[in-house]
């Protein structure tokens, strides 16, 4: 069968996404559409295998969060802001079922469902942290600014460069010539003897 009789998104999934996590990306984003569908079909029942609050509209936008989740990473060259945000919907998933220690009276069963998206959350963030294509890397990767010492000579000639005198605003050393329109002169006049202009 040719490519364009194909259907768009056959011709999209198996090239996508890009960068080094393509594989484990691709495993997420599959994970979340497969539970997206299960949270749409039997609410109750999920939630009362993982010991969450009984709440059958929240567990199926919960559905529609993870079936939409799943679709960007599968689709889009870049994953990382897709499985970003399965890690913001972690924690969301987390507290959530948390709840249900109150709730369901289970808390065995709350805690291990906790710990469990818990463990799910630590893999998608690594995978998220390392899904960006090289391209995308090298732009983020920080400059390297070590050989730079701050000064606009190499620090052998900047050494006592402070220590040497210099004309003040390019005047010519040995010079005393009062600012234009002060009324103070100056007392003594280069190359007077001291005391000479003295009465």
């Amino acid at each position: 069968m040719s490519n364009s009789t194909l259907h768009p998104l056959s011709r999209i999934l198996p090239t996508k996404p890009y960068g080094p996590m393509r594989s484990p990306a691709r495993a997420l984003g599959w994970l979340s559409i497969g539970l997206g569908l299960a949270e749409l079909a039997m609410p109750r029942r999920l939630a009362r295998i993982a010991g969450a609050p009984n709440a059958p509209r929240l567990t199926r936008v919960f559905g529609l969060r993870e079936i939409g989740t799943g679709i960007g990473i599968l689709t889009s060259k870049d994953p990382s802001p897709w499985l970003w945000a399965r890690v913001a919907g972690d924690a969301l998933d987390v507290a959530t079922v948390g709840a249900g220690i109150v709730t369901r009276g289970r808390p065995l069963r709350t805690l291990a469902s906790v710990a469990m998206l818990l463990g799910i959350a630590y893999v998608d963030m690594k995978v998220a942290e390392g899904a960006p294509p090289a391209k995308k890397r090298e732009k983020r990767s920080s400059r390297d600014y070590s050989d730079r010492s701050g000064f606009p000579r190499s620090a052998a000639e900047m050494r006592g460069i402070a220590l040497k005198p210099s004309s003040p605003m390019g005047r010519p050393q040995g010079t005393a010539t009062a600012m234009s329109g002060s009324p103070v002169q100056p007392l003594v006049r280069a190359g007077e003897p001291v005391g000479s202009s003295l009465p």
